[in-house]
């Protein structure tokens, strides 16, 4: 390929990242012009990316007098904090089970589990009302929480990183005179850190 070829090449791909890049920040430039928009606008003028009227921050000094944000924010905070909390716990509980004890239908169990990866979310919506009513949780933060505590994911990928780990650091800690509680507490879950950390990133985003 000649110098010349690969510099169009180039171009040409230089040219299709662009416009797929000015096509993706096109709806954000909407929403920031609409947010500027200080009076109502038109049905032909609201789709504009070009106001026709006075702009202005007053809709943010308004939205924020009006607005509890710093309740808001506390309770994302905490709504977050306690999901992810926990599914750490969750998790890593279940992704043990699964990895290192032995039961009748582990395997099957372990499938049937897996199976809550395929289900449309707002399938579990009634469900999940009828049980947080039955708990006394309705309109309640942790009634909110509550159905996020497990996760098929998390357990699956859990289960993955303690079958990774060798079991010479389990055999190293029971002749050490350590027990369960003791194994996963200060060996096991500190060799997972990563794995719950991968997590971690991907439950709160």
């Amino acid at each position: 390929m000649s110098p010349r070829r690969g510099r169009e090449i180039r171009l040409l791909i230089m040219l299709a990242l662009a416009a797929g890049a000015l096509t993706w920040a096109v709806p954000f430039a909407w929403m920031l012009v609409a947010s500027l928009r200080l009076e109502s606008a038109s049905a032909a003028d609201i789709a504009s990316l070009i106001p026709s009227g006075r702009i202005g921050f007053g809709n943010f000094r308004e939205a924020w007098n009006e607005g509890a944000f710093p309740l808001w924010y506390f309770n994302t905070f905490l709504m977050c904090a306690g999901i992810l909390g926990g599914q750490c716990v969750t998790v890593s509980a279940a992704g043990y089970a699964f990895a290192r004890l032995s039961f009748p239908g582990r395997t099957w169990i372990f499938y049937l589990f897996l199976l809550q990866l395929m289900l449309v979310p707002p399938i579990l919506i009634m469900p999940n009302l009828t049980t947080i009513i039955s708990l006394g949780l309705y309109d309640k933060l942790p009634g909110v929480m509550a159905p996020y505590f497990a996760s098929a994911f998390g357990t699956f990928l859990m289960r993955q990183t303690f079958r990774s780990i060798p079991r010479d650091y389990e055999d190293a800690a029971t002749l050490g005179g350590a027990n369960l509680v003791q194994l996963i507490r200060h060996v096991l879950l500190r060799l997972v850190r990563p794995g719950l950390a991968a997590f971690a990133i991907v439950s709160v985003s």
